[in-house]
């Protein structure tokens, strides 16, 4: 499974910051609670929600506004979108591994019969 590792220390609370491990963009937040990692992508309409805020538990996109549980990366705005969530676990005092599952690849549907 595909890794990379962080500083907790280089994490600022409650601000989602932007790790990219080749062509992923991953948007990594640190709460009061602990870390959650997801893809650094609104399901709207792509903006990086790494330049979003976050308040009150949630995290706005920068685009249109629509926001996520931090927590769980549930939109609140339209509930049936939800933040590509990746798998964080601490592997010693100061670290955090976010992993995730390889992207399948997409294959461009072909317009010629």
């Amino acid at each position: 499974m595909p890794h990379i590792d962080l500083a907790l220390d280089g994490l600022p609370e409650d601000q989602p910051i932007r790790v990219e491990a080749g062509d992923l963009g991953i948007v990594v937040v640190r709460t009061a609670l602990g870390v959650v990692a997801y893809e650094d992508s609104c399901p709207h309409a792509q903006w990086r929600l790494s330049l979003g805020e976050v308040f009150n538990g949630r995290l706005e996109c920068p685009g249109h506004g629509w926001e996520f549980e931090v927590a769980t990366g549930q939109c609140v705005t339209v509930p049936a979108h939800c933040l590509r969530a990746m798998k964080v676990e601490m592997l010693e005092p100061g670290t955090v591994r976010v992993a995730w599952d390889e992207r399948p690849v997409q294959m461009a549907a072909s317009s010629e019969q």
